[in-house]
């Protein structure tokens, strides 16, 4: 009974994320969103098998997260979402190995016909790092320190506040204004995605 109520989750949250996909698919940006949280998760544990750096793993989950979301028009071709987006990955953790060495397990196992082919140029994640330099500069000093203290420090509104001399509704209206200005500056991007960079190892 216990393996048929899993196996029945299973099935049912297949179904939702095609949903989801479908809506996305229709112009329902917000969709994108579900979508991040449903396959993040599961990439990172898939990468994580076969790259043993963390850093290396969340880079090239992201650069595949980057380029389902940017060639979204062609995914009505596509009748395997999930092969098609694990095979991005498998091509970026490819690529990273014809780059330099790092220590894989044995991905030859996984037949390439289940994860998809894709081949073309994308937007990658060194780019949207220096959209989020750019933005980082765009904020005044004090804003900047506040904003990293609770980026790169992993303080408290409370802590920064407490720590920097000032009120906890100053320390507030500095940090909403950076991530308005973050925002803005990576506004072609979606912000789900756009959320789970900015909280990540990859930008620190």
């Amino acid at each position: 009974m216990a393996n048929f109520a899993v196996l029945s989750y299973s099935a049912m949250a297949k179904q939702t994320i095609e949903y989801y996909i479908q809506l996305w698919l229709s112009g329902n940006e917000a969709a994108f969103g579900q979508i991040l949280d449903f396959y993040y998760r599961r990439l990172l544990y898939a990468c994580r098998k076969m790259v043993s750096s963390r850093e290396d793993a969340e880079e090239l989950v992201m650069n595949a997260l980057l380029k389902i979301w940017q060639h979204r028009h062609r995914l009505s071709e596509v009748r395997q979402f999930d092969g098609y987006l694990f095979g991005i990955l498998r091509q970026e953790i490819v690529g990273l190995a014809r780059k330099r060495v790092v220590s894989f397990e044995d991905i030859s196992d996984v037949p390439l016909a289940e994860l998809g082919e894709v081949a073309h140029p994308e937007l990658t994640l060194n780019e949207l790092q220096s959209r989020y330099q750019v933005a980082l500069n765009k904020l005044s000093p004090r804003q900047r320190e506040v904003f990293l203290a609770l980026r790169e420090q992993d303080l408290s509104r409370d802590a920064i506040a407490e720590k920097m001399g000032m009120s906890v509704h100053t320390a507030n209206s500095h940090i909403n204004t950076a991530l308005k200005i973050l925002r803005q500056e990576m506004k072609e991007y979606p912000e789900a995605l756009v959320g789970i960079l900015v909280s990540s190892t990859l930008f620190l």
